[in-house]
């Protein structure tokens, strides 16, 4: 049973940590690394029973919930190694005495985030924001709150009482009390762009400051030199497809050189037709079914959307039993071709495991195509020559590229992460994002020659 909390509720939780943080505010950031690292110690325990949990409320296959609780502890600690670091103030010459430039925390941080990956999106905030010296208020996504609400009560027995509190609850009813509250300094949300819009909103009303992650369509393009060995299918494969493709930095859309299409499609439709879709609790299964029902009603929408332009739509993948396929959320992986730049499944966020696969001619065109978007969150180019690929990467707008590999697989935690257009502001992740919970301090001394 999960409580189905009250702006009183919520009221509660701002007023215990901002309590709380003064204090804690007090430590040096190495003195609050230390308690950090203590919570994330608990978060190594009995994470086999967590991850079983997590299946059943989430969908995804055992093996990527279990490694989703595992990596938790080992990429915050990235964020921690930063400490001394922080801890060092910064001078700036100055004619009339001393400038320092040092940094305050906002207070009281709220951070709200989905169902899709909740683990890691929360202590991703949670871990920079506590750093940093806020205290911090936590709303767990509504259908997918149970694994969340356990790892925070674990990690929370290492910390101040009042530092993190979690506030859960349906967002019509508690979200605008949590980022429109007066109390409230700073929100981190990673989230779909029309509730961030909603959340723009209402934090503009006190002036808060904002980090926000919010949608992606990546593009990969594959370059005439692609090298399209079974290791790099495979990259591909789980940059794609890894949680039913219910990921905002999954591959979304393919851009293949014309003279490679027919070799990319070949190996591609055979390392897919290999997935099987199934209960995520079952070793054999590697797709699990979609979130919910909204969500499959949507990805039917558009693969039919394509059907009706005419794309060629192969449905693979193995059913690993049909009645629980057919009375669940499930989709088998589906591979689109032929389908023209303005169809929905090319220019929205598909959160499903259907791609669409286009051809180009020229670098220039693969370009312009990646970049006809509001999204802007990552991408990557595929190439055998990696210092073309990467100059192919740096005109892509987005605000991650990786060269041949893509995501999950690819991300440099210390090194910040994040969107540009439509896809967020602010960063997440590496020494940037720790600073996105602060704000910077000047003070400039006037000292008189003796």
């Amino acid at each position: 049973m999960v409580v189905r909390g009250t702006p009183a509720q919520v009221d509660a939780a701002v007023a215990a940590a901002r309590k709380a943080q003064p204090a804690w505010e007090g430590l040096t950031f190495k003195q609050r690394a230390l308690a950090l690292e203590a919570g994330l110690k608990k978060l190594e325990e009995d994470v086999d029973a967590r991850a079983e949990v997590f299946v059943r409320e989430n969908g995804k296959p055992f093996s990527q919930a279990r490694a989703e609780l595992v990596s938790v502890p080992k990429r915050q600690r990235v964020a921690l190694s930063f400490a001394d670091e922080l801890d060092a103030e910064h001078r700036v010459q100055c004619e009339t005495g001393r400038t320092i430039v040092t940094s305050r925390p906002y207070g009281v941080v709220v951070s709200i985030v989905p169902w899709n990956s909740p683990d890691i999106l929360a202590f991703t905030q949670v871990v920079a924001a506590l750093l940093a010296g806020n205290g911090v208020v936590l709303k767990p996504p509504e259908s997918c709150p149970l694994t969340l609400i356990d790892s925070v009560r674990r990690f929370a027995e290492s910390l101040p009482p009042g530092i993190i509190n979690v506030v859960t609850g349906l967002p019509g009813e508690i979200g605008d009390a949590l980022t429109t509250h007066a109390d409230v300094g700073k929100i981190g949300f990673t989230g779909s762009i029309p509730a961030a819009r909603h959340i723009m909103s209402n934090a503009a009303q006190t002036i808060k400051g904002l980090t926000l992650e919010l949608g992606g369509n990546d593009p990969a393009i594959l370059l005439k030199d692609v090298v399209l060995d079974q290791a790099a299918i495979a990259r591909m494969m789980t940059a794609t497809f890894m949680m039913s493709g219910q990921v905002c930095m999954a591959i979304k859309r393919y851009y293949v050189h014309r003279s490679r299409k027919d070799e990319f499609l070949e190996k591609f439709s055979a390392a897919i037709d290999e997935l099987v879709v199934g209960d995520g609790l079952l070793p054999q299964v590697t797709l699990g079914p979609l979130h919910s029902k909204a969500g499959l009603s949507r990805a039917r929408e558009l693969v039919l959307d394509a059907e009706t332009r005419g794309a060629s739509v192969s449905e693979l993948g193995t059913v690993l039993d049909a009645g629980v396929f057919d009375d669940g959320y499930f989709m088998r992986p589906t591979l689109v071709t032929d389908l023209a730049d303005d169809a929905r499944l090319v220019m929205e966020e598909q959160f499903c495991p259907a791609v669409p696969v286009g051809t180009f001619d020229s670098i220039d065109e693969a370009i312009g195509r990646s970049n006809a978007t509001c999204f802007g969150l990552g991408g990557s180019v595929w190439g055998r020559d990696v210092e073309e690929a990467i100059e192919v990467a740096r005109r892509i707008e987005s605000g991650q590229v990786w060269i041949n590999s893509h995501g999950i697989l690819a991300i440099n935690h210390r090194a910040p992460y994040g969107g540009v257009k439509q896809s967020g502001m602010g960063r997440k992740s590496g020494l940037q994002g720790i600073r996105e919970y602060l704000h910077s301090q000047t003070i400039t001394s006037f000292e008189q020659s003796p």
